[in-house]
């Protein structure tokens, strides 16, 4: 089997200043691509961005403000020109909590950080796709997205919609030879400071995601991977 050759390729990574968001853009440029990734936080980008490498740019961009995010895409595009993969990765574990404890403010956080701006982006970047015939879209979503977790509603509740959001997508532009793909992680250790309480377990490493999203894209264009879930092997060891 001949994989897809990603050299010169043009990708975007939301939230791909650190965790899993930078481990796939360094990875994908890597392979070759360009990369642009976004988040909010300009210092972080510009880091991240020095640390991948020459063919990562960095883009300032609220997920959750639809201009903002309409503005980013015509910037990518008028800068890179059209895009060939998108990584919707930006999520946020904030505003969790039992039911009855949360706010309608907590709620809505949850729902714009994960799932209302995955939908903003994949809306603004695939008419191009859909004029070209041809784009992939990669949405990481977690296990949480099929087990509900008992003080994590919000996110459940997000990553939950995300399946049928890509799954309704994938009918929409599978005729424009357009691939919707989600990932499913079960607990990942990033390294970063907000999963240093994972514990000695074997979790899943942020690498181990960006490796997935890769094979993902590069398999031949008639073959589509549509939901994957990835566990890791032993998490808790007695």
């Amino acid at each position: 089997m001949n994989l897809e050759d990603l050299t010169d390729k043009r990708a975007v990574v939301t939230g791909g200043s650190r965790g899993i968001g930078c481990h796939i853009a360094a990875a994908l440029h890597e392979a070759g691509a360009h990369v642009v990734i976004t988040s909010r936080h300009a210092d972080a980008l510009n880091q991240a961005a020095k640390k991948i490498g020459p063919r990562c740019h960095p883009y300032v961009c609220d997920q959750s403000d639809p201009d903002a995010v309409r503005n980013f895409a015509d910037r990518v595009h008028a800068d890179l020109g059209p895009v060939d993969i998108l990584v919707c990765n930006a999520a946020s574990l904030s505003g969790g909590g039992p039911v009855a404890e949360m706010t309608l403010a907590d709620w809505q956080f949850a729902l714009d950080a994960n799932l209302t701006g995955t939908f903003l982006t994949v809306q603004s970047f695939l008419p191009d796709m859909i004029e070209r015939q041809r784009g992939d879209i990669v949405m990481i979503s977690s296990m949480s997205g099929k087990i509900g977790d008992p003080g994590g509603s919000a996110y459940s509740a997000c990553k939950f919609g995300l399946q049928g959001f890509s799954q309704s997508l994938n009918y929409e532009v599978r005729k424009h030879n357009i691939r919707v793909m989600v990932i499913n992680p079960s607990a990942v250790n990033t390294g970063d400071d907000d999963h240093k309480n994972h514990g000695p377990g074997l979790y899943l490493h942020a690498a181990d995601i960006a490796a997935t999203v890769v094979h993902l894209v590069q398999l031949p264009g008639r073959t589509l991977i549509r939901d994957m879930d990835i566990w890791g092997t032993n998490p808790f060891p007695a």
